[in-house]
């Protein structure tokens, strides 16, 4: 595998929660875990980009990014504390989505002109790859699911809460009595009562999914002011390639 970037790679933050391994066994700790987290891709973004005056257009994409990941989380973290599942589960989807789009970096030749374009407001789906395939939201998700299968099953889960669907007509069951073929509704803002534990999932879920987000990111940022010199790098030097993300992890 070439040097520089590799969202495999561990030791970025602190707390190894990309690993899907969450200790905490209550909600609760898990969410505090999640908080942590947000810290942590943070901090690591700073360290990364240093206290150059200069940035570039790539920074600037790599930014915005963060700061979605970041608000997106801290959004997801009160839908969880209200009792909010489908739109909570929405935001899950669009963290991968986030993701889904930091990664397309690794499969373009040169990295400033695309964030160049999505700067300016080019639809993303319309851009092309080194392939010349465009970059459109499917193709996004089987890049990005070559190195994490798990992305396009919660992907795929997810996207009924995105749109109306049989998702929010099956969340807001609030209970079932098979005896008298009857089915109980609550209509309203919160979920019915459900226990803590029905929620582990998909708080697991986000965790992993800011983290690959953040791991992203981050290390983008590490490649490019690590190999080029930071913001004061040439253009030239700026439009290298970078690792592609689909070659084999050793």
């Amino acid at each position: 595998m070439k040097a520089g970037l590799t969202s495999r790679s561990t030791g970025l933050f602190r707390s190894g929660a990309w690993e899907g391994t969450v200790s905490q066994p209550d909600l609760a700790g898990r969410l505090n875990r999640l908080k942590a987290l947000e810290q942590e891709i943070l901090e690591a973004s700073a360290r990364s980009i240093g206290h150059e005056a200069a940035i570039c257009q790539t920074d600037l994409f790599l930014l915005g990014a963060l700061r979605r990941t970041l608000a997106q989380s801290r959004g997801f973290r009160d839908l969880m504390t209200a009792r909010n599942f489908p739109c909570a589960a929405a935001i899950l989807r669009l963290q991968i989505d986030t993701a889904m789009r930091v990664n397309a970096l690794t499969l373009v030749d040169d990295v400033e002109q695309t964030c160049g374009a999505v700067l300016r407001g080019d639809q993303f789906n319309r851009l092309k790859d080194r392939s010349r395939t465009k970059m459109s939201d499917a193709h996004l998700r089987r890049k990005l699911a070559g190195n994490y299968p798990w992305t396009s099953t919660v992907y795929e889960q997810t996207s009924g809460f995105v749109h109306l669907s049989d998702r929010h007509f099956l969340s807001s069951i609030a209970g079932m009595d098979e005896a008298n073929r009857s089915v109980r509704f609550q209509i309203g803002g919160e979920d019915p009562p459900r226990p803590d534990a029905d929620y582990f999932e998909v708080v697991d879920a986000f965790t992993e999914a800011t983290s690959l987000a953040g791991k992203l990111i981050v290390g983008i940022l590490m490649f490019i002011h690590g190999r080029t010199g930071g913001a004061n790098a040439t253009t030239t030097e700026r439009q290298q390639d970078l690792p592609p993300s689909d070659e084999p992890a050793e």
